[in-house]
């Protein structure tokens, strides 16, 4: 009998359809090749996973992202972007939110009249509540809209300016201290498995800005206060986010940092993360210096990787030349971080001889209201899963009140992930930014939040329109 020679099966090309696929971000996994063009890290070269299923393009019924805002948040976001776009109303209303800001008079810091304009307008906007419980309302209506969690953040701070000076400094640094340990605890307290905490040394008090800025190793009281706010957090199940702030506290909050590092991220996961702020020259070297140290030492390198938040107050000389050279040190960086290899932003601080110095265990933030950072991302790991290689651990994080179009379709691709049996699709974990406190609390966050609306007018503009698009969708809907 004649055998018969079949011939041997194709598989499946990998085309669009083989990937996940929603509004905007489905865009970014179109092609095969990496999304940076200076810097393509090499294929993996384990065997590809299989899909187990099509992925099509989504239908024209399919909601828009901003489709899972409720009317208010949505009407609100759009009339507070309205007022980012508009000169003449955006700048002397933040000359006024400067003046409260930076004023000590009780008949502007205590006015009941102003304060709730404030709570109603911005501070509803961007904060997440004044109480426990408002906080808490806020983080169950996010996750009830999708998102992974929250990263809540308790907003007391010391901003540096010339009225401010920490030279001789005569504060209460015990009680201080104590204060800012509490607030802190609390916010822990507000937080769920799987949720972050956010903080910032400068809470601690003007002694401790003093020890930041000498460089000085930790005092007992703010040592303690660490640990005991470490201890918390890893027992509770949530990640510690150390923010970082003005370049004159900032070498000394690294160091900080990563000390704790050293001490609470020797598990499997990472419990306390550092902020790189991508638009300092510096940061590359920094955080490449970082990285070079965990692996000598054996500890997971959290990072939380932002573009930056003190044009207003840091020396411009420190900063890229232009926006494009912060977008290429973020990208750069973020792509160096999710393949785990070494590349022409970041580099080791010591020769590579033949590419074999390991990069170490690393977990990621990804705070960024840029869509196309978030797309080059979802590429490289929608790559990596096609190529079976291995993935880092990774959220992607936006500011309550701002990027919503960009939250909202890291959500809806959850979403639409969570809907497909078995397919092997990248499924984005999206969290919110929540800062909380009382209204004079807040106010030296939601001045940095309106400057940074005005000081990136091109992408207010898109949200605006994307907004606005919403908007006039459900208008005509009625």
């Amino acid at each position: 009998m004649k055998a018969i020679v079949r011939p041997p099966r194709k598989c499946a090309s990998f085309t669009v359809e083989n990937t996940i696929s929603f509004q905007c971000l489905h865009q970014a996994v179109r092609t095969r090749s990496s999304p940076f063009a200076k810097a393509t890290p090499p294929r993996p070269t384990t065997a590809r996973l299989p899909y187990t299923q099509v992925i099509t393009e989504p239908s024209a019924s399919s909601p828009p992202a901003l489709s899972i805002l409720d009317f208010p948040t949505l009407f609100r976001s759009y009339l507070i972007s309205a007022v980012s776009c508009t000169p003449f109303i955006l700048n002397p209303s933040l000359r006024l939110l400067s003046l409260l800001t930076h004023s000590t008079s009780p008949l502007l810091r205590h006015n009941r009249i102003l304060h709730f304009i404030l709570k109603k307008t911005l501070y509803k906007h961007f904060c997440a509540g004044e109480t426990p419980s408002e906080v808490k309302r806020t983080i169950a209506e996010l996750k009830a809209r999708g998102f992974k969690g929250a990263i809540v953040a308790y907003a007391k701070e010391i901003v540096l300016d010339e009225q401010t000076t920490v030279k001789n400094c005569r504060a209460d640094e015990a009680r201080d201290v104590r204060t800012w340990k509490n607030g802190v605890l609390e916010t822990i307290k507000l937080t769920e498995r799987g949720d972050y905490a956010a903080l910032k040394f400068s809470g601690a008090g003007l002694s401790i800005m003093q020890q930041l800025i000498n460089k000085s190793a930790p005092s007992a009281a703010i040592s303690q206060a660490n640990d005991e706010i470490c201890e918390c957090a890893k027992f509770k199940g949530v990640k510690l986010l150390f923010d970082a702030e003005q370049h004159a506290v900032q070498d000394g909050i690294d160091q900080w940092t990563l000390d704790l590092q050293r001490k609470y991220n020797r598990g499997a996961e990472a419990v306390v993360y550092g902020t790189y702020q991508a638009y300092l020259r510096s940061v590359p070297a920094t955080l490449a210096l970082h990285l070079t140290i965990a692996r000598r030492e054996g500890f997971t390198l959290g990072v939380k990787l932002v573009r930056g938040a003190y044009l207003a107050s840091d020396p411009r000389h420190l900063f890229w030349a232009t926006k494009e050279g912060t977008d290429n040190a973020y990208d750069g960086i973020a792509e160096s971080l999710m393949s785990k290899q070494w590349n022409r932003v970041l580099s080791p601080g010591e020769p590579d001889v033949m590419g074999q110095l390991a990069f170490p265990n690393v977990e990621v933030v990804l705070a960024t209201h840029s869509h196309e950072s978030v797309r080059k991302v979802i590429s490289i790991r929608q790559e990596q899963i096609r190529w079976g290689g291995q993935r880092i651990s990774l959220a992607y994080a936006q500011l309550m009140g701002m990027a919503d179009e960009v939250s909202c379709e890291l959500v809806q691709a959850g979403q639409q992930s969570d809907g497909m049996w078995e397919a092997k699709t990248e499924k984005p974990q999206a969290y919110k930014y929540l800062v909380w406190g009382t209204v004079p609390e807040c106010l030296k966050y939601l001045l940095r939040r309106a400057e940074e609306n005005r000081d990136a007018l091109a992408r207010a503009k898109d949200g605006r329109a994307a907004l606005g698009k919403e908007l006039r969708r459900r208008l005509l809907r009625l």
